[in-house]
């Protein structure tokens, strides 16, 4: 019996701290490379009209409810596009386009290149995602108020990329592999904390009242296994 009920608490802490997340392409770089994704709208400063799609295997079944990825842009970002699918550039699983604020786009930094580096965390809604099966995520149309051509899906790893596929589009053609690995980027079924992205982070006091009714629950159980023993 105690062995029984000490495994139990034990199965319901874990249950508690379970990660929601399908697949993360790793964390976000910001110093060596990155590339444009202001197509198909715009092109960029270079002048060509480019878009970034990255393939990847899902770890656990659910429907999208975030995405974050790592932006290089001189200005604020303002926009961006993104598709899911089941091919590269696809958008069957889902797609749309965000408004981006300082709460979604979190400045981290001003790089050696004279980008700033942002955190992009949003809510999206998709279809299903099965775990084991391919999927692609694409980032386009994204821009600043001045509409400058310069924002870029940051490349991790040193500039080598992830274990993720790239695809590159230009001009509405898809030429295929980068060259380089995946770009960062997260794909979860619980979306960030913040006014714009789903339920807000408990309070201190919540958390607190909730930690009590754990250690509450582990009170009750050692009581019993006293009585049984």
């Amino acid at each position: 019996m105690r062995t029984t009920s000490f495994f139990l608490l034990t199965i319901l802490c874990l249950a508690l701290t379970a990660s929601a997340q399908i697949y993360s392409e790793g964390p976000i770089d910001g110093n060596d490379n990155a590339f444009f994704v202001t197509g198909p709208n715009l092109p960029n400063f270079l002048g060509s009209v480019q878009d970034i799609s990255n393939g990847f295997v899902a770890a656990n079944t659910s429907n999208v409810l975030g995405i974050e990825w790592g932006e290089w842009s001189v200005g604020a970002p303002k926009s961006f596009s993104y598709e899911l699918g089941s091919a590269a550039f696809g958008t069957d699983v889902g797609s749309g386009t965000v408004a981006q604020n300082a709460v979604n786009s979190v400045f981290l930094r001003t790089n050696s290149f004279g980008y700033g580096v942002y955190d992009v965390t949003v809510p999206i809604s998709s279809s299903l995602m099965t775990a084991g099966s391919t999927y692609w995520l694409s980032i386009s149309n994204a821009t600043d108020a001045s509409a400058d051509g310069t924002q870029g899906w940051d490349i991790p790893n040193g500039g080598s990329g992830g274990p993720a596929i790239c695809n590159f589009r230009q001009s509405g053609t898809n030429f295929g592999n980068c060259g380089l690995g995946g770009e960062s980027f997260t794909i979860s079924a619980a979306c960030g904390a913040g006014p714009d992205c789903g339920p807000p982070v408990p309070e201190p006091s919540s958390i607190l009242l909730f930690g009590s009714g754990i250690l509450g629950l582990a009170g009750i159980l050692r009581r019993k296994l006293n009585i049984q023993v």
